[in-house]
């Protein structure tokens, strides 16, 4: 306690500023601005408030008293308004709206204030409270951001508790006013801190996220160089694929016929970590049992007749890569036996040999059947079905992913006209249109197989038109309810198919009327009568 030696108090005084202005850990700085004014003042004990972010309350941060234990839990928070309006009754929330300092000798002789916060504490703590000097804390712009309260002053010529000194305001003042400034400055650096460790975290999500996006879409990429889909049906084949790649699962493929399985086998290989093994692919059905059985397992020289030297199978020059097996529901049953063996021992023995070769391969089987059916009917071995549907993956019907459709028509326009050489301006809204609403019942095969006999037929500069496609589109039912009108003559039906016609081929000419009536067989002045008759007119 330094106030009774005024050269001392300056030095305190100037010691206590230079660290306060040093100070940036906030908790640190209320303890020491609180010990620092009670040492100034010679105050027992001492209590410093905070105002919160929605400025309506004041909350203790700190409580010291060196006569009994100050639980910072004894001291309650203050409101500073009741009733909407400034709560001007509590000795704290004055101080903050008034700006003023409050010297009070004695709280319990004193009636101008409300003191309940004082008498509760001094009940818990079994305290004795009585001088008090409430200063308020202004920050930049003359804003109180707290309160610095300190209690019972010790006199040091009477070592008893009296009345805080007016001369001590004074100092008081310009220690709150230095002391307001540090918090103001320890509680900005305190929020740009913590903003940057926001900011940190943020970044460091987004980079995550970046990095998985990226990776994501890396392996979206991937597939989309051999397959093409971005209907959700498709969108969840991919993301099966993307479970399984980094394993040695065995994978079931099933599907209608001409969904392009071995297409999704072929990309699970190529995007594996067996991508540089081979890829060998066989169709269980395309061979007779006994041809099946030499082509997968292989041979030795004298085996049977005919086997004139070592012919390795399928199986074995599939060694460190991926073998696949289409149509699995057509293998015969004796050889299913012999496939089951090779998934449990991971091990191939050929026709005639003695031994058996370790190998190292995954296996992708594919089927269009009801393999369950099978088995019930005993053309399908159920433990064989077990090993093989580890990882199932369901493709989907052409005509559940329609949205694919206009992708998968640009997709083999192209290829086939540049397998034919021909430059081809693309479909003919008519042709088009007859194209995505058809069943495809045939799924991915039957449309390859429609575009490249619509590319044949096409004449090069031109376009595909609804004539070089397959009569069966002509009697979709869709496209009846689009090209004919319900209860219409036959007149009627014929003008409306001229008009599309005429228009479809102008359209393939590039709305050329010359060439047009040309390959319609007509005169010029014919076509441009009934371009007037239907009012056609160039888009």
């Amino acid at each position: 306690m330094f106030h009774c030696d005024p050269v001392r108090a300056v030095e305190e005084f100037i010691k206590t500023m230079t660290y306060l202005s040093t100070e940036r850990e906030l908790n640190r700085l209320l303890n020491h601005i609180v010990s620092a004014a009670r040492q100034l003042t010679g105050a027992e004990a001492g209590r410093l408030y905070v105002l919160d972010q929605t400025k309506r309350h004041l909350y203790p941060e700190i409580s010291q008293n060196d006569a009994v234990p100050a639980p910072l839990q004894a001291v309650p928070s203050i409101s500073l308004f009741t009733a909407q309006q400034n709560n001007m009754d509590n000795i704290c929330a004055y101080s903050a709206f008034s700006g003023q300092l409050v010297n009070l000798s004695d709280v319990y002789h004193y009636s101008g204030f409300d003191c309940t916060d004082l008498y509760e504490y001094d009940q818990r703590t079994s305290y004795r409270s009585q001088s008090l000097l409430t200063v308020p804390l202004r920050g930049y712009a003359n804003i109180t951001i707290g309160i610095l309260q300190l209690i019972n002053y010790h006199d040091p010529d009477t070592q008893q508790i009296s009345p805080f000194p007016n001369t001590l305001e004074s100092l008081v003042k310009a220690f709150a006013s230095q002391a307001a400034v540090a918090i103001d400055n320890a509680q900005l650096i305190e929020q740009n801190n913590h903003l940057i460790e926001l900011l940190n975290a943020t970044n460091q999500q987004l980079t995550a996220e970046n990095i998985n996006l990226k990776i994501k879409i890396a392996h979206q990429c991937r597939f989309t160089d051999t397959l093409i889909g971005d209907s959700t049906p498709m969108q969840q084949v991919f993301n099966l694929m993307e479970k399984v790649l980094d394993s040695d699962a065995t994978v079931l493929i099933r599907g209608e016929t001409g969904t392009g399985k071995e297409l999704i086998a072929a990309a699970i290989h190529q995007n594996s970590h067996r991508r540089e093994g081979p890829f060998i692919a066989q169709n269980c059905a395309a061979l007779p049992e006994n041809l099946l059985e030499s082509e997968l397992f292989g041979y030795k020289r004298g085996a049977f007749s005919g086997a004139q030297k070592d012919k390795k199978g399928l199986i074995e020059a599939a060694d460190g890569g991926t073998l696949f097996l289409d149509e699995i529901g057509d293998m015969p049953i004796n050889l299913q036996a012999k496939l089951l063996r090779v998934l449990q021992d991971q091990k191939v023995r050929p026709l005639g040999a003695l031994e058996s070769h370790k190998i190292d391969l995954r296996i992708v089987t594919a089927t269009h059947c009801d393999l369950e059916t099978l088995i019930k009917e005993g053309q399908f071995r159920e433990d064989l079905y077990y090993r093989l549907n580890v990882f199932p993956i369901e493709l989907p019907p052409l005509r559940a992913r329609q949205e694919d459709l206009p992708a998968l028509l640009q997709h083999f326009l192209v290829e086939y006209a540049e397998r034919y050489h021909k430059t081809l301006q693309g479909f003919s809204p008519a042709a088009f249109d007859m194209l995505v609403h058809y069943d495809y019942p045939g799924n991915i095969r039957e449309l390859k197989n429609l575009v490249e006999r619509a590319v044949l037929l096409s004449e090069t500069g031109g376009s595909i038109l609804p004539a070089h496609l397959d009569k069966k589109l002509m009697a979709n039912p869709t496209q009846a309810k689009d090209v004919i009108p319900t209860q219409a003559k036959l007149k009627e039906i014929i003008k409306i198919y001229e008009k599309q016609i005429i228009e479809q081929y102008l359209q393939s000419h590039h709305w050329n009327q010359t060439h047009t009536a040309k390959v319609l067989g007509i005169s010029r002045r014919g076509l441009v009568e009934k371009i007037r008759l239907y009012k056609i007119k160039k888009p």
